[in-house]
Parts: C-alpha cells; structure tokens; sequence
C-alpha cells in the first residue's frame, strides 16, 4: 500500500467539503457531458468519440484502450489509461487522485475502482486520497473492488467480487473478501 494524504487541509468539520468551488464546477460539468454525450453511445462504434470526451477533460490517454459507455469516471483529469487497456461494462472509477491503468488490463464488469477513503480517527472525517496503479496485463474479475492506494503487479488475476486491500505482487492470482493469493499465475501459450 502507498501512502495516502489528505485531500485538503481546511476541512472543519464533516459536513464542509473538501473540495473547491472551482473543483465542484468542473465536476459536475463532466457529469452533465458524462449523461448528454458519453453515457448514450453505442458500444462499439463510438469509442474515439468516448476517448475525445475524456481527453477534453483531462484525461491521459495513449494508444487506443476501449471504454464502455456503461463505465463512469468521476474525474477524467485524474485518469491515465493506456494502449488495449478496457474499462468494462458499468465499471466505475471513483477516482479522487490519480488512477494509473497499463497496456493490456482488463476491468470486467461492474468493478469499483476507489481512491478515496476517510480519516476515521478524526471527527472531521477528512478525506484521504492515494494513487492506484494497475500495471500491465492485469485480469480485474467481475465486481472485484480495488481499495485507495494499491499497486496492482503485472500480469495478476483479481478474482471475481473480491476486496483488495493490499498491494499485489506480479504474476499472482488473488481472491476473496479480502483478497489472499490464491496461486502464481502461469501461462501456457
């Protein structure tokens, strides 16, 4: 697990946000072009219309990687995907900080994907925000949640409806709720 920091330092109590006025504006802009413009695409044929989306948001996109329609990002400015990379099927990126996803991973359906959390020794409650790092080659099983944080090693299995709360090293297959490695993957092509 890396480590995590505050969002913001002037947060009083529980109920003041974390967020600036010009955060809040940006975000809900991304939500109304996420209904209008991203949401009602069909699923193959408008991918780089998708991808652009992203991109005029901030988003750092290499290659081509493919995104449903389906799937919801919170904050495309703090995503970075990368080449044959795939956000499945109403899979959600809740990303408060910085979301790194390789070459090559595949996020199956209905995943969460979090980084964020709160402070819960604090009665403010302060949220709290780490990078995830998905390296490449990564399988992410159906419904898998991927705490704030984590770095996920290449070529490594999530399996299907787990919680990962730990770091997972390369070449592992990992499941349950918490995820615990289950076996080394080996490939025999």
């Amino acid at each position: 697990m890396t480590k995590l920091w505050y969002k913001a330092t002037h947060q009083k109590d529980a109920y003041t946000s974390s967020w600036s006025a010009k955060e809040i504006v940006k975000i809900y802009l991304w939500k109304i072009v996420w209904l209008l413009f991203y949401r009602i695409t069909p699923k193959h044929f408008f991918n780089r219309w998708r991808l652009f989306l992203l991109k005029m948001f901030g988003a750092q996109i290499s290659g081509c990687p493919f995104v449903y329609s389906s799937s919801k990002i919170f904050a495309p400015w703090n995503l970075e995907i990368k080449h044959k990379a795939c956000l499945g099927p109403r899979s959600e990126v809740y990303n408060l900080g910085p979301v790194i996803i390789h070459e090559m991973v595949t996020i199956s359906q209905d995943c969460y994907i979090c980084n964020g959390t709160h402070d819960l020794s604090k009665s403010s409650l302060p949220l709290m925000i780490g990078v995830i790092e998905i390296k490449s080659c990564v399988f992410i099983g159906a419904k898998a949640l991927i705490l704030p944080g984590l770095t996920i090693g290449e070529y490594a299995v999530i399996g299907a409806g787990s919680v990962v709360t730990k770091n997972v090293e390369p070449w592992v297959v990992v499941g349950g709720n918490p995820a615990k490695f289950i076996k080394k993957r080996i490939i025999k092509d």
